[in-house]
């Protein structure tokens, strides 16, 4: 990050003045009977003091310049997290579905930035649609709010900020927050007709937005963050491309959703295109 490098060279200067200074007060001090080559040979002490510090100050500067890089960048989801010949539809990203989803700093407004995955009618209800983990993972973060309709949500943090989430699942009971998980291991099961699927950097600060709490700092979606191999088993239920599950930002934009009332709900009755049928059978 800029600002690690900014305080790297902080250091790095501070170290060559450091040195300096002490030379200045070396000759202060010298003895007049100190000869001219003991007082180089006391500055060479110094000068070879100050690059060992000034090599570990960018040695640690570096170390912290990678760990911010591979925590900036989001993890790639290499394993299905549900069989997609149980699910019916999935909704876009920016679509008008369900209600206000976005960033706390409202850089985009009237918009859902999570999919819905809808469950096909024989599979609902029942506890027999697996949901599995995406990528290695540690479960950051684990919700249920029953009185609000949540059954169950769970964060997983695969060493990035930007985290995956599945809400309004029933979660195992042996998985608890800071459990280790698998790629492809179970999480849990849909207990009702769908899901939501949340791709996000969390806000260090929620804010209430349109009637809905958004703890996201910033939000992206899951098809853009996929490996090939994962998503080519989409293209085998009729998706053509990522993008056929996504609205750009600049066409959301110019068509903004509208609310079903003053509490944030989306018009979604008058957006069938917001859906994508999943049509062809598992292989």
């Amino acid at each position: 990050m800029p600002q690690q490098k900014c305080w790297g060279f902080v250091i790095v200067v501070e170290l060559l003045a450091w040195c300096y200074q002490r030379w200045d007060t070396a000759i202060l001090n010298a003895d007049s009977g100190d000869s001219y080559i003991y007082l180089l040979m006391k500055r060479g002490y110094y000068i070879l003091g100050t690059v060992i510090l000034v090599g570990i100050a960018l040695t640690i500067v570096a170390v912290f310049n990678k760990q911010s890089e591979t925590n900036t960048s989001p993890p790639i989801l290499v394993n299905n997290f549900v069989d997609l010949s149980q699910i019916d539809k999935i909704s876009k990203f920016r679509s008008c579905q369900g209600h206000t989803v976005v960033p706390v700093d409202e850089s985009e407004d009237k918009r859902n930035m999570k999919h819905y995955f809808i469950v096909k009618p024989e599979y609902r209800g029942l506890e027999l649609v697996a949901l599995y983990a995406p990528y290695d993972a540690k479960v950051s973060g684990i919700r249920s709010s029953p009185e609000q309709g949540l059954e169950g949500e769970i964060w997983l943090d695969g060493g990035s900020e930007w985290q995956f989430s599945l809400e309004h699942i029933q979660i195992l009971e042996t998985i608890n927050e800071g459990s280790s998980l698998r790629a492809g291991e179970l999480i849990g099961h849909v207990p009702d007709k769908g899901f939501d699927v949340v791709f996000a950097i969390g806000a260090s600060s929620p804010k209430q937005i349109d009637g809905y709490t958004s703890p996201f700092a910033a939000l992206d979606s899951i098809f853009l963050h996929m490996g090939d191999n994962l998503f080519s088993e989409f293209l085998k239920f009729g998706i053509s491309d990522r993008q056929q599950l996504v609205y750009s930002k600049e066409y959301r934009d110019e068509n903004p959703c509208l609310y079903r009332n003053d509490e944030g709900g989306l018009n979604d009755i008058d957006h069938p295109e917001d859906w994508v049928i999943l049509t062809g059978v598992s292989p």
